[in-house]
């Protein structure tokens, strides 16, 4: 009987339906199983969120800032790294020109703060040359990251609709997370990378990594970054420190950068994104090789090296260049990036329409003898102060050159130098630096192993900034903004007002959306007499918010600087924000603005409704414009005043325009405006413009703007100059001939 039944199952065969049904049942269990346990992990919020991008909101507006836990990401068994502190509105505006930035440390701005990132010093570059555009440009580097970290956040950077990408990075693709010679290599071929990537976005596999790691509190511990110790992040990362040249590993990962790079310019072109690629600088004079093996196919980096070094003593640079170049690809410790791999940049850059940015080349063209070493690097790829505005310059011209945005608005543009001589970077911020480089070099690669690094342990500091730098450098609580107010307060009790607002100055670089460091920086100024640096300040900050307290002391600064059609709406503002905000003041300020301006119906309507108000104190007196002279250029232009006095109208002019390169004021450009002019050179057209808010009370001014437009047949300006002259000097005897030679169709 039982082998009947046996032979009845053996000879019925499963109907079709139900062979399928139950199919698909074994593979949807478990399916429903993953499903579960994913929707019971995001309820209960467990893990990280690994989003580019998070929604924040400031000042009544909806932002979106960088992740501050995206690291964890890319670094599973090293310590993870932090995004910088960029800001993006979530709505884009009409006029907005949206930048985002790729890379690594140097994206970052290391050894310094995030005051020094190129993207910083570009942003303010493109503002002040486009200034009916609202520009962001959005840093998104983070240490010891590379192309693997890139490719995988750029579907996210496209969904914020960016304008232009900017991509400088491929330092690490030996020993960045994820990098093949790193200790958290994640094995060698490309494809199991990637998907790792993407099944961190799931709950269920940050479970599964979190149990194999051991558990998720061991994890959170080891990740994070902490000064103490020797081992510097150079160390921690490195795990395969000897590759040499056209080795597996290094075609490998030159492989993996080119494929990485290759899926970011399709998306990018597919998107009509325009990319700026930039080759990528390293110092190759005044660096030995970190690591030197001779094989049977090349010698030893090292004695390349030793070769370059006598050809630049012979002064046969060329040959110098190309062996120091050679010696840098040889370098078995990979923290410098071949030639190899800007070879791939500038042939992916073709192939794809990107715009390349030579800095390599534009490194050399600064370097003497074509030589990049210490004068622009700080240790073995990071630029100094010099270095970094070079490469802000770089990607200005480049951006410009491809007018994405338009044409630069001349009135407004400013040289390199000139943000290089005024930018808010102080003596701390290099003290601080040069703390961080030390820590850097006595550590591993460029000094042994096997030596501890003791540079923390050791270091006594000298003085009062080192000691600010030192303690900002250990303490996370004792961060370098910190440290700048310090001895901002330090530098006001022993009265030196210049060097406390450089403090201030330093700290809005470092965080440009703290409305409270316009506040202190900008009351600093006023008190000091500096009306035109403080104005400055608060019509920056006002960019970011309009905050009541900035709006009355910018209204008021244009009624000291007797700019009462200026003052007026500022000062409206404030009344419509709160009427009883600086009740007194704004009153005084707005009555004497609408009496100054002629509207004698407005300024009896604020008389007829503060009568007690403006009985307790009379108007605000008439002042004079008081154009202060800024220190580091006040010398250069007391002389020319002299020079002017004496004729020697030359020497004068020379004086201005250097004086203007250190550090622009409407004085300077007065003097040259009426320089020019009387020589009938059309330049004193575009320096008279510059200064109409701080002069548009002077008659003498006026008169000559107004002949100025006249004479180079700028009927436009000469219209809307001409009344104001009128309501100022009637009796005028310039006035009629102005009227006289004015186009009837300007009228």
């Amino acid at each position: 009987m039982k082998n009947k039944l046996e032979k009845i199952k053996k000879n019925t065969p499963l109907d079709p339906k139900k062979k399928f049904i139950f199919s698909v049942i074994l593979v949807l269990i478990p399916v429903f199983i993953l499903f579960l346990i994913e929707f019971s992990l995001r309820i209960a919020n467990y893990g990280d969120n690994y989003s580019l991008f998070v929604d924040f909101s400031m000042y009544g507006k909806e932002y979106r800032t960088c992740n501050r836990d995206i690291g964890k990401k890319y670094f599973h068994n090293l310590p993870y790294t932090t995004p910088c502190n960029d800001i993006f509105l979530k709505q884009k505006p009409k006029n907005g020109f949206r930048v985002f930035v790729i890379g690594s440390s140097t994206t970052v701005g290391f050894p310094y703060s995030q005051g020094v990132m190129f993207s910083r010093i570009l942003q303010s570059r493109l503002q002040d040359s486009y200034p009916g555009k609202y520009i962001e440009v959005i840093n998104t580097g983070m240490t010891a990251i590379n192309s693997y970290t890139f490719q995988d956040k750029f579907g996210e950077i496209l969904k914020e609709k960016p304008d232009a990408v900017i991509i400088y990075g491929g330092q690490n693709e030996f020993y960045g997370g994820m990098g093949i010679g790193s200790n958290d290599a994640s094995g060698k071929f490309r494809w199991m990378k990637i998907l790792q990537l993407d099944l961190l976005e799931f709950k269920t596999y940050q479970l599964i990594r979190n149990i194999i790691a051991g558990s998720k509190k061991q994890l959170k511990n080891k990740n994070k970054i902490e000064n103490a110790g020797s081992a510097t992040l150079m160390q921690l990362c490195s795990a395969n420190t000897d590759i040499e040249y056209n080795s597996e590993v290094y075609l490998l990962a030159h492989e993996h950068f080119k494929k990485n790079m290759e899926s970011i310019l399709k998306k990018a072109n597919k998107k009509g994104v325009p990319v700026f690629f930039s080759e990528l600088v390293c110092n190759v004079k005044d660096l030995p090789p970190f690591g030197s093996s001779k094989s049977t196919n090349y010698p030893s980096a090292i004695s390349v090296y030793e070769e370059a070094r006598t050809f630049e003593k012979e002064g046969d640079y060329e040959k110098a260049k190309a062996s120091y170049y050679r010696a840098k690809d040889l370098d078995c410790i990979r923290f410098r990036a071949s030639e190899d791999l800007n070879k791939i940049v500038d042939d992916l850059a073709a192939k794809y329409g990107a715009y390349l940015v030579p800095m390599e080349s534009i490194f050399e063209k600064n370097s003497p003898h074509g030589l990049i070493g210490n004068n622009l690097i700080t240790e073995h790829v990071h630029p100094n102060i010099d270095g970094y505005f070079i490469m802000a310059d770089a990607f200005y011209s480049s951006i410009v050159q491809s007018k994405i945005i338009g044409r630069v608005d001349s009135s407004n543009y400013k040289p390199s130098s000139y943000y290089r001589k005024n930018w808010g970077f102080t003596e701390l911020d290099s003290v601080s630096a040069e703390l961080l480089l030390h820590k850097l070099k006595n550590g591993w690669p460029f000094k042994s192993a096997a030596i501890e690094n003791r540079f923390i342990k050791d270091f006594k500091p000298k003085g009062i900034i080192d000691s600010l730098a030192f303690q900002a450098m250990r303490f996370d609580v004792f961060t370098l903004e910190s440290a700048h107010k310090f001895l901002a307060h330090y530098y006001l009790n022993n009265k030196q007002p210049d060097k406390a607002f450089q403090e201030y100055y330093s700290i809005i670089k470092i965080q440009p959306y703290n409305i409270q460091n316009y506040i202190e920086a900008g009351d600093l100024l006023f008190q000091n007499g500096s009306y035109e640096k403080a104005l400055e300040i608060f019509l920056s900050s006002l960019k970011i918010d309009r905050e009541i307290y900035i709006l009355s002391k910018t209204g008021e600064i244009y009624c000291l600087n007797k700019n009462f059609k200026e003052a007026i709406p500022y000062l409206e503002e404030v009344n419509n924000l709160d009427p009883n905000f600086r009740k007194q003041t704004i009153v005084n300020l707005l009555f004497q603005a609408y009496n100054e301006t002629g509207n004698s119906k407005k300024a009896k309507e604020i008389f007829s409704s503060n009568k007690e108000l403006l009985s307790q104190s009379s108007a605000i007196k008439k002042q004079e414009v008081v154009l202060r002279i800024p220190s580091d250029v006040k010398q250069q232009i007391e002389q020319a005043i002299k020079d002017l006095q004496s004729g020697n109208i030359e020497k004068a002019l020379s004086l201005l325009l250097d004086a203007n390169k250190t550090h622009e004021t409407s004085l300077a450009s007065r003097f040259l405006g009426d320089i020019y002019l009387q020589r009938k050179d059309k330049k004193a057209l575009f320096y008279l413009k510059k200064v109409y808010p701080d002069y548009s009370a002077d008659p003498q001014y006026l008169n000559s703007i107004c002949y100025a437009s006249i004479l180079f047949k700028d009927f436009k300006t000469a219209k809307e100059i001409l009344p104001r002259l009128k309501q100022l000097s009637p009796n005028n005897p310039n006035i009629p001939v102005f009227e006289k030679n004015i186009p009837p169709e300007y009228k």
